[in-house]
This record gives structure tokens, C-alpha cells and sequence, in this order.
């Protein structure tokens, strides 16, 4: 590298390190997932400092080190998501508990040092003293909000809208010992969902707690629905807030991760989000029915004859079209690895594989691209890996079935008469009475009725 290329690295412009606004919720996408929001530097964290290279000085971007500064404002500035929790009295029902109302700012206190953010140095200037915005029973026992203001300082792993003094929130529940403790905090982030609800349960019970932000009605989904034409859809249910809070008791068995709140009507990417209290690290299962090929285009499987020119697009084809129906807040999406490709009686072209989302079951499609009009996606559901036939999915219109299965030979008949020429892997079956597939996989042979 030259003197010259170095420098032009070193002087890059921070403000061309972006992040997309869903990178966080988005980041447990097929394995490893890292919990811990990573924050990017702002360009207005950088100075000027100089490097010696080859006896020449060169001026690179650098952190500001601002610790012993005053706050640039005394109260935060205008659009802080939690400022508002500072106005007014203690609300909830347990607002005049003062023994409980202490022993929660003595584990908001305490809670710093163990807080996921603390490497951030939000703690490091807080401003004036903390106060406990809401406190009150709910069915899965107590909870309480904390706010308080900080001066948040820009250095190597913190992302800000500004410098400045910023309203920080904590959330807190009864522990172990029936004694309040924090399990979660959050500060204005740009560009990443704000928590701004968490999950309380006692004696096998829970609730969601969620805080009233400003702007549209915010409602809350418990899970997703497959749909029949591919689409993955939530209900959101708007939620009734009393006190700046609306605590609702959570259904027995419901999931924590399945939980979403959004703005209504909810049909966008939300910037709102329920605190996440697992593991910091942890491993997302691959639900996915095939995921393990040696080289990318061993997962391109030829499903008829005169499909060579869909080969190159065919998984580019398929997970395009079901990821823009699929739902816009799932943590993460494990795509389709593998995708058949192949052509029907009348030219329409057939593309099938799989999506997993979160921890949910992988579910197979079928995208069928006529030569003229719309796209069309057929769910086929949550496949059976042990099955002898995976994938097995019937085409609307009279078109056959296309069906699946790794490393197997398929080949088809009809009423009980001579089997077609074997295919590899994927099979498009045209339409036909009692129609069978044979497939041979692991020295043993199936015979598959299909529906």
C-alpha cells in the first residue's frame, strides 16, 4: 500500500459507516447471533490526530475524549424517546410504596456495573438523580420504570444522535429473593429499535408491559400466521394505556421471543421492540431442511427438461419473492439454500425451497412465474425431514406437484403404469390420475402416493 492510499484509508469520513435501521433485529440470521447492539462511530465523535508513516504526517480520524467536559445541555434534547418520563409524579398503583419505590433506585443503582450497555460509558455522567416513573403490580407480579438523565459522551462503542445529556431507562421486576432488580436498560440509539417493553411473570404467570411513546396507537402481536398464499402475517391488537403503561397478561405457554409491538396498523418494519433478557451470545438453530452443500450450485436442482435458462436467477428468483412477503420483523431469516427450478405444460416457470424464521419450523413454497401476469406463491408448510418425501407440494390450475428430496433419485407414474426417466433431487410431477413417486435414497425405495 502507498503512502497515498493509506492516507486516503485513514482520513476516510465516518459518516460513510452506515448501518441499516433493522441491522440489529436482523443480526441472528443463520447461526452465531451477537445480542449486544453494536453502535457505529457519528462523525461528529471524530478529531485530528497524526501518524508518521515513511517520515510523512498524516492526519486520521480519532475519538474525542471529553470525560472531564461539562454537559453540553442540562435536560435532553428535543426528540428523546424516554424524556418524557421525567414530567410529572411517580404513576402505577404502587406510586406511594415508598419502601419498594427506594429498593428499586437501589437496584437501578447497583444494576450499572453488570448493565449490557456499561461498556458504552452511558453511566459514566449521570445528571441530577433517577426517579421511578411508574411502579405497580401486574399479573406476573411486580414491575417498575426507572429514568434518569445522563451525559452521554461519544468514544469506541457508542452510537448518538448528539453529545449531550440524554434520558436513560431501566426496567425492573422482583428477582429471586422477591426483592426489585433490574433485567434491563436502554438510551436513544439512531436507527435501532428503542425496548420499550419487557416480560414480568410470577408463579407461572406472565405479563408485557409496555410504554406509552409518543406518536400513532402501538398495538401488540403474539405470533405469526402462515398464510396459504405464502404471505406471513401479524395481527396487531392496539393496547390500552393507563398511566403511561398497558400491561396485558400474557396467554399460559406464550413465547417471549414471538412477542411484537408495533405501531398500528403494523404492517412496517417496527422501531420498537420487547427487551431481550436471554443470553448475550447464543447459537440460533438452523431449521432449515437442507443447508449443508459442498459447492453453491450443488443446491441448483433442474426439476424438467428446457429449464437451463432459469438456472443462473432460480434461488436470487425464489427467496426475493418470498422475502417480500414474509414478515418485516422477524429477528431473523434463514433463506433457501437449495431452490428447483422447472417448467409446466402451459411455460409457466416453477421455483421451489425453503424460509425459516426465528426459531420457527422451516416452511417450503412454490413460486410460479406465468409467461403473462402475476407472480404466485403456494405455501406448502412445515415439511417432515424424516419423510421419504419432504417436499411435496400440489400446483394450483391443474399443474402437477413439485416435489423434493436431497441426494434421492424421483421419478414418477401414473396409475400404477411405467415409471418416467429418474430425476436428481427435484421432480415437477405434470397432472395425472393416482400419480406416485418413486424415490430412491440411502438403498432404500418409497413409493409416494401424492394428494
Amino acid at each position: 500500500m502507498t503512502e497515498t492510499e493509506l492516507k486516503q484509508r485513514l482520513s476516510a469520513d465516518v459518516d460513510s459507516v452506515e448501518a441499516p435501521p433493522d441491522l440489529l433485529d436482523r443480526a441472528r440470521a443463520g447461526g452465531a447471533r451477537r445480542l449486544r447492539r453494536r453502535r457505529f462511530l457519528a462523525a461528529g465523535a471524530i478529531a485530528l490526530t497524526s501518524v508518521v508513516v515513511g517520515g510523512v504526517a498524516i492526519t486520521a480520524p480519532t475519538m474525542l475524549d471529553h470525560r472531564s467536559d461539562p454537559p453540553v445541555a442540562s435536560t435532553p434534547g428535543e426528540g428523546d424517546p424516554y424524556a418524557f418520563l421525567m414530567n410529572g409524579p411517580t404513576r402505577g398503583d404502587l406510586a406511594g410504596d415508598a419502601t419498594y419505590l427506594k429498593q428499586v433506585l437501589e437496584a437501578w443503582r447497583s444494576s450499572h456495573g453488570n448493565s449490557i450497555n456499561h461498556d458504552r460509558g452511558i453511566f459514566n455522567h449521570l445528571q441530577g438523580d433517577a426517579k421511578v416513573a411508574w411502579a405497580s403490580n401486574t399479573p406476573g407480579g411486580r414491575a417498575a420504570i426507572v429514568v434518569e438523565n445522563s451525559d452521554l459522551r461519544n468514544h469506541s462503542d457508542v452510537q448518538l444522535y448528539h453529545e449531550g445529556v440524554a434520558a436513560l431507562v431501566g426496567y425492573v421486576i422482583d428477582g429471586k429473593d422477591g426483592k426489585p432488580a433490574v433485567i434491563g436498560d436502554d438510551y436513544p440509539v439512531p436507527g435501532s429499535s428503542q425496548q420499550t417493553a419487557f416480560v414480568v411473570g410470577k408463579d407461572g404467570t406472565k405479563a408485557l408491559v409496555v410504554l406509552q411513546m409518543p406518536g400513532k396507537q402501538i398495538g401488540l402481536s403474539l405470533g405469526r400466521t402462515y398464510a396459504e398464499d405464502g404471505s406471513v402475517k401479524r395481527t396487531y391488537t392496539p393496547l390500552t394505556f393507563h398511566d403511561r403503561v398497558a400491561v396485558v397478561k400474557l396467554p399460559a405457554g406464550q413465547k417471549d421471543d414471538d412477542l411484537r409491538i408495533n405501531r398500528m396498523p403494523g404492517t412496517a418494519f417496527s422501531y420498537l421492540a420487547v427487551l431481550y433478557t436471554g443470553p448475550t451470545v447464543m447459537e440460533t438453530p438452523d431449521n432449515r431442511l437442507w443447508s449443508d452443500f459442498a459447492q453453491e450450485g450443488d443446491g441448483l436442482w433442474a426439476m424438467t427438461d428446457g429449464a437451463n435458462t432459469l438456472r443462473t436467477k432460480a434461488n436470487e428468483v425464489f427467496n426475493d419473492a418470498i422475502g417480500k412477503v414474509s414478515d418485516p420483523n422477524a429477528n431473523g431469516t434463514a433463506s433457501s439454500i437449495w431452490t428447483g427450478y422447472g417448467v409446466t405444460a402451459d411455460g409457466t416457470a416453477v421455483y421451489i425451497g425453503e424460509q425459516a424464521l426465528d426459531n420457527d419450523p422451516t416452511h417450503v413454497y412454490a413460486v410460479l412465474k406465468p409467461k403473462t401476469g402475476k407472480l404466485r406463491i403456494v405455501h406448502g408448510g412445515v415439511p417432515e425431514a424424516s419423510a421419504a418425501l419432504p417436499v411435496a407440494i400440489k400446483l394450483p390450475d391443474n399443474q402437477g406437484w413439485a416435489v423434493a428430496r436431497k441426494d434421492a433419485q424421483l421419478s414418477y407414474r401414473y396409475d400404477g403404469g411405467t415409471w418416467n426417466p429418474a430425476r436428481s433431487n427435484a421432480l415437477l410431477v405434470p397432472a395425472g390420475k393416482h400419480a406416485e413417486v418413486k424415490v430412491e435414497a440411502g438403498g432404500r425405495t418409497d413409493v409416494v402416493p401424492l394428494p
